[in-house]
């Protein structure tokens, strides 16, 4: 069983670049946010941000839409956890939810000295 949590925003205009949506780096900060709380949910402890990898925004998002961020844990190391996180724009008013971005994250738990320290496995977790 995987471990999810969804996030959602909506972007308001000091989110956004000059062309009214949602700045890049904005939306790589609130992706990292989703997998932060997911992995230090997993952990049950302290967690932190050591790679990203695969970032990709396939579409715009503008002020005004909701952001659904939904970040998942889909593998499990010794210490590290790998979370996928996807995107979804929704506007509201209307019916569709068009995906706009997606990326990787590797948490590693830590102790109170910054040490890395086991996690649970994924069975372990569900259980």
């Amino acid at each position: 069983m995987t471990i999810s949590t969804l996030f959602t925003e909506m972007i308001l205009p000091e989110q956004a670049n000059h062309y009214g949506t949602l700045f890049g780096g904005n939306g790589l900060s609130l992706m990292t946010r989703a997998a932060f709380v997911v992995a230090s949910r997993h952990a049950k402890q302290k967690v932190v941000l050591v790679a990203c990898r695969d970032a990709r925004f396939g579409a715009p998002v503008p002020v005004g839409s909701l952001l659904l961020l939904t970040a998942t844990v889909v593998e499990v190391g010794r210490t590290s956890m790998l979370v996928r996180v996807e995107g979804a724009c929704e506007r509201p008013g209307q019916e569709t939810v068009t995906p706009v971005s997606e990326a990787s994250f590797t948490m590693v738990a830590v102790d109170c000295d910054g040490r890395p320290v086991p996690v649970p496995t994924l069975k372990e977790a569900a259980a």
